[in-house]
């Protein structure tokens, strides 16, 4: 059998191998290394919520603190629950107010990544019957930007009736037609606990599938005690260790620099609160220990206009902060060379 992936606008689609070869092509042999290929070369990108209006306005950041790279979130199912990539169910890829916000910041230099899953909502994931047709809407979403750079973000809550091998062999096809860049965003549950089960299910999934990917790590939502720059920094410790168990044959630093941490700025939605000290910490840390990229959620939120709020915020952080605080103190963020 053969499938095709579709190629990026203006290049003509070529035929790909069936899934299996593919699989029997790339995967490393078990508990060896984490796979070669094409790796995320963003350093530091904040997500960009697309999903709840109003859309932000991106190139104030970009006029302000001079970064323009960020991660567009998220890409859904479309609102019939169909195999059809939208932004958040319910807007199309090529929305104008969209397009233009993203050319707005290519014209300053700034590099997309294309975000699919989340927290809400219908996961394409999930609606796309098999691993051709979601490489297919992946490839579609991705073509609609011109990125190169794939974050798949299964999230616990929503992820349970998510195959992981759906997911790693639709990556497989895409990476191996294209040379897309990929990241998988994971939940990590704790100090202790480090990733999630679910987690960790995808991660050996797109390893078996010959996946090179950057684990992206949420350190956030997670009970704690004592500092919570701390706690956040021992949870990405957890992980990155449990990460080395799973590629015993990868350098340790090989194993850091393919793993993202990403926190939540300001009031968290479970009562958790990032200050920017907080945050300096967790770059600090990430540097440090030569982690390959930083992230927060969300770029809207990073501003100071609602000190002491109550409840979590999608247009501010409900600190007292300066404008772009959280920007500025991640984009000092360096990954190895």
């Amino acid at each position: 059998m053969l499938v095709t992936v579709p190629a990026v606008t203006g290049e003509t689609p070529t035929p790909e191998p069936a899934l299996a070869e593919v699989a029997a092509a790339g995967p490393p042999r078990p508990g060896v290394a984490a796979p070669d290929g094409p790796l995320p070369t963003v350093a530091f990108a904040p997500y960009v919520d697309l999903t709840t209006p109003p859309l932000p306005t991106m190139t104030d950041m970009a006029d302000a603190t001079g970064h323009a790279d960020v991660v567009l979130a998220f890409v859904l199912a479309g609102s019939d629950g169909s195999c059809a990539p939208t932004w958040g169910g319910t807007t199309a890829l090529r929305d104008p107010a969209v397009t233009a916000r993203i050319a707005g910041l290519k014209q300053r230099g700034g590099r997309m990544t294309v975000s699919s899953g989340g927290a809400l909502g219908d996961y394409l994931e999930k609606a796309c019957p098999d691993a051709p047709s979601l490489a297919r809407a992946y490839a579609t979403a991705l073509d609609a930007v011109g990125a190169d750079h794939l974050d798949v973000d299964v999230e616990t809550d929503r992820g349970r009736t998510v195959s992981s091998q759906r997911i790693a062999e639709a990556l497989a096809l895409l990476q191996h037609q294209r040379g897309t860049r990929v990241t998988l965003t994971v939940q990590v549950e704790g100090v202790a606990e480090g990733l999630s089960d679910d987690a960790r299910d995808l991660v050996q999934a797109a390893t078996t599938a010959g996946v090179a990917a950057r684990v992206n790590l949420m350190v956030m939502n997670f009970e704690y005690q004592g500092s919570w720059a701390d706690a956040m920094i021992g949870a990405a410790r957890t992980a990155v260790g449990q990460l080395e168990a799973m590629w015993p044959g990868s350098e340790p630093a090989d194993v850091r620099q393919r793993t993202g941490v990403t926190f939540m700025l300001g009031r968290n939605d479970m009562d958790m609160t990032t200050s920017p000290d907080d945050a300096r910490a967790v770059v600090d840390d990430a540097r440090g220990n030569g982690y390959g990229g930083v992230g927060f959620w969300a770029l809207a939120r990073d501003n100071g206009s609602c000190p002491g709020t109550e409840d979590e915020a999608d247009d501010c952080s409900g600190i007292a902060q300066a404008p772009w605080a959280f920007t500025r103190i991640a984009q000092g963020f360096t990954a190895p060379a």
